[in-house]
């Protein structure tokens, strides 16, 4: 079977839902875990810290999904996103009203969930790049690959279809236009699991639109379409580039964290 390696950003992103997920007011602990290790496992190959080129924005994501009944499922996902010029990243977002802060350390090799109404969090060591590749680690400058980029769109929508042995895909090229005062390249990707591939009587189709800023190494805009988690769109708003406050990547000294071993 076809290995999917799944740029871990974006994983995140469309596991968006589920990654707040709670049972009766308590933080479900293996769902730490399992999010942990997807953040924490980035190989060079697939997500780099990407260094000298600090940013600050808002993410918005919208999702919509339309039931066999006719019913709608409309939600809306804000986060706020930064970057240091040593390629730390931090993501602030809410769940049920509810803040949540997702640390990348880098620097220090650690990876966090933070919870700030309860000053409690957990952390994970992040996977060591693998050795052919550890020389490459610190990628630097505009011209540093955007993580997974090449391989984002054609590996996420196979994998939320369920199937990705049998999948097709084709990618094209959708040239370049400006988003939020930078250039970003455009990809569209078609995968198609053919009918019978996984009890469909007729094939699936998944498509996925998206758009690089190259210059910053970061996705500006997607646009997902999918039979089973249905269509949305992200889009990057606010876009700075200045330093954003060294305190923002470290945990406060008040707050109790829990380390989690990787196995």
């Amino acid at each position: 079977m076809r290995r999917i390696v799944v740029s871990a950003g974006l994983a995140l992103l469309a596991l968006a839902p589920v990654a707040h997920a709670q049972q009766g007011g308590a933080v479900n602990e293996s769902l730490e875990v399992m999010l942990l290790r997807i953040s924490a496992s980035t190989r060079c190959s697939d997500g780099c810290a990407v260094r000298g080129l600090p940013y600050s924005a808002e993410r918005v994501t919208e999702s919509v999904k339309v039931l066999a009944d006719g019913n709608r499922i409309v939600q809306r996902n804000t986060e706020k996103l930064y970057r240091d010029s040593d390629g730390r990243t931090r993501v602030e977002s809410e769940w049920k009203g509810k803040p949540l802060v997702q640390i990348q350390d880098p620097v220090g090799g650690m990876s966090y969930r933070l919870y700030p109404e309860t000053k409690t969090g957990y952390r994970m060591a992040i996977a060591a790049p693998a050795p052919a590749e550890a020389a490459g680690a610190a990628v630097t400058g505009p011209g540093a690959p955007v993580p997974g980029a090449a391989k984002v769109a054609e590996q996420l929508a196979p994998a939320l279809a369920g199937d990705a042995t049998a999948a097709a895909t084709q990618s094209r090229s959708l040239g370049t236009k400006q988003i939020e005062g930078m250039t970003a390249s455009g990809t569209h990707t078609t995968v198609t699991v053919p009918a019978g591939a996984n009890g469909n009587v007729k094939p699936m189709v998944s498509t996925t639109e998206l758009w690089l800023a190259r210059d910053l190494s970061i996705p500006l805009e997607m646009r997902m379409s999918n039979p089973f988690m249905g269509d949305s769109v992200m889009r990057v708003h606010n876009l700075s580039r200045l330093e954003p406050p060294t305190a923002l990547f470290a945990v406060p000294a008040d707050y109790t964290v829990r380390e989690l071993v990787r196995r």
